[in-house]
């Protein structure tokens, strides 16, 4: 088993961060700590008790370059284009100029920035690993089999993410590319029932010096027995 370079859980779950600048694309990485990460997030808790992901590692070059391909038209299609027209809801929702101050909208600038860049140098991550569901795909966004289709294939992904981290390693949840999972089931020859949710660039990072983001006071978004007893109230 590779040794790990972190081996403090609490950094390991706090410095895990969307890495897209900071991957060294120059780096080769190994099938076999690519492999051993996959075989830790195999103990991720999967609903039904069935193992319903599919993990497809991609490191062939004319692959990658495919896959890129179809990155590039799901930034077009779903952020460039629709920002430079001024359509409503992408610019609410991605739009640095809607932001309610001057740090909030460098940071969403920042983003966007690192979004590009890696819709720009896709093809030159040493390893995409596609991710999977064979779980039927939810009639509806919310209740029903939903909970079950997302509550097993996003904590594999956060798993794998985390065993990548404390191994050198840095990752990203690319999941845009679901908008193109018939072309990324016909690049990889999937099987029909082999639905990509999420893609994940997998590179060694430049440094490791990662620290925790930040983020609400937990006041703000945790609470005890129902909404007005704020986490953080207690006095030990």
């Amino acid at each position: 088993m590779t040794t790990a370079v972190i081996t403090d859980i609490d950094e390991v779950l706090t410095t895990t961060r969307a890495v897209r600048h900071r991957l060294d694309l120059d780096r080769p990485v190994g099938r076999a700590v690519v492999e051993e990460c996959l075989r830790l997030a195999q103990q991720a808790p999967m609903g039904s008790n069935l193992e319903d992901w599919r993990a497809v590692a991609v490191d062939d070059p004319t692959l990658k370059r495919k896959l890129a391909e179809l990155y590039r038209e799901v930034w077009y299609q779903t952020v460039e284009g629709p920002l430079g027209s001024g359509e409503a809801a992408t610019t609410t929702r991605l739009s640095p100029t809607v932001r309610p101050d001057a740090a909030s909208q460098a940071r969403q600038t920042r983003v966007l920035n690192a979004v590009k860049y890696l819709v720009d140098h896709l093809d030159q991550v040493p390893v995409l690993v596609v991710l999977c569901s064979t779980k039927p795909v939810p009639t509806r966004p919310v209740g029903g089999t939903a909970s079950g289709y997302y509550g097993s294939i996003f904590p594999f992904a956060w798993s794998f993410q985390l065993a990548l981290r404390s191994r050198g390693l840095g990752s990203v949840l690319a999941t845009a590319l679901a908008h193109k999972a018939s072309g990324v089931q016909a690049v990889l020859g999937l099987p029909a029932g082999w639905r990509p949710v999420t893609l994940i660039p997998v590179a060694y990072t430049r440094g490791l010096d990662f620290r925790p983001a930040a983020r609400a006071d937990l006041a703000d978004v945790a609470f005890w027995n129902g909404p007005t007893e704020p986490a953080g109230s207690a006095s030990a």
